[in-house]
Parts: structure tokens; C-alpha cells; sequence
């Protein structure tokens, strides 16, 4: 007589890694997360599915990686291990606008300002002012950032200019019928 038994097919053993230094740059799409098998290997024929995934967050920091959706599908004991993936700063470049003065005596205008390398994300503003070296007198002073900043998820390079302060103009005028008898000495001149 045959006496029948069981046969087990069990599961197949895999270890799957995320890949180390994984980044974006802020403001930036995700790319696909890779990883890589450490441990056993696939059937021929066999796949993955899904993708990884990652911690939520879209500020400049570091999130943890996740097994997300990725399987290798009901045959496999899947071990996942995870790693970093971080979000690193948007550079971005200020330049002070040329040519900015003001008269000897007036207010300081606002300083302003272009953005000549990089941008902000939507959503996002520069905060602060620019500043220049202090004095009051007609010279050349520089213009300094300030306090200007886009905020922590920017690498700001700031490229300055220079604020002049000019003279001011003024008109004299002698005043009218001023006289002297002759022989007699110049009297004080008086002006407007």
C-alpha cells in the first residue's frame, strides 16, 4: 500500500536594502527610491512590485525610507532594511540692484534687489530688508544683505552693489538793490 504525506513549499527568504544617499534638492520632485537585494534572490521569472516609500515631509531634513508598496509577491519573506533619504537646501543667488541712491538730506529709499541664480518654490518669500554701511555724508557705502533671507530650505548667496549718496543742489541769489554811497566801505552782502 502507498501511504501519502505532505509536501511544503516554503517561503523563499530575501533581503532587500534601500540604497544610501538618496537626496533631492528642496523644492524638487521625488526620485524613484532604489534599493538593492542583500540577502537570497529572486526565481528566475520572479519580480517586484510596488515601490518604496519614504516618511513624510517636504522641508530641508532627513526622512527615513520605507518598504512602502515593494513585494516580491506571496512566495517570499521579504526582510526590508531601511536607510535615509534627505532633502538638502535650494540654492538660490540675490544681487542688489545697481545704481541706487539718494540726495545729500533725503530718507533712504528701499534697497532693492534681483534674483540672479536659482528661485523660490511657489509659496515661498524672501523676509528682511538689505542694508548699507552707515553715514549720512555724499559718498559710496555698500549694501549689505541685511537681514534678507528666503528661510532654512535655501543656501542664499547674496552679491552685493553700492548706494551712493549725491549732493544736493541749492540756488543762491544776492538779494536786489543792495548799494553803497561812494568812498564808503562794501556793506554785508545778503543772499536768498
Amino acid at each position: 500500500p502507498y501511504i501519502a504525506n505532505n509536501f511544503s513549499i516554503t517561503k523563499r527568504a530575501i533581503t532587500v536594502t534601500a540604497n544610501a544617499g538618496q537626496t533631492k534638492t528642496y523644492g524638487e520632485a521625488d526620485p524613484a527610491l532604489t534599493y538593492q537585494i542583500t540577502t537570497g534572490n529572486l526565481v528566475t521569472g520572479d519580480a517586484f512590485n510596488g515601490k518604496l516609500g519614504r516618511v513624510t515631509g517636504e522641508a530641508v531634513n532627513t526622512y527615513a525610507i520605507t518598504q512602502g508598496t515593494l513585494s516580491a509577491g506571496a512566495n517570499y519573506t521579504l526582510t526590508f532594511i531601511a536607510n535615509n533619504f534627505a532633502i538638502t537646501k535650494r540654492a538660490i543667488t540675490v544681487t542688489a540692484d545697481a545704481g541706487q541712491s539718494k540726495t545729500y538730506g533725503e530718507t533712504d529709499p528701499t534697497l532693492t534687489y534681483q534674483v540672479t541664480t536659482g528661485s523660490l518654490v511657489t509659496g515661498d518669500a524672501f523676509t528682511g530688508k538689505l542694508s548699507r554701511a552707515t553715514g549720512e555724508s555724499v559718498g559710496t557705502y555698500a549694501i549689505t544683505q541685511g537681514t534678507l533671507t528666503a528661510g532654512t530650505n535655501y543656501e542664499l548667496t547674496y552679491a552685493g552693489n553700492n548706494f551712493t549718496i549725491t549732493k544736493r543742489a541749492i540756488t543762491v541769489t544776492a538779494n536786489a538793490g543792495q548799494t553803497k554811497v561812494y568812498g564808503e566801505a562794501d556793506p554785508l552782502f545778503t543772499y536768498q
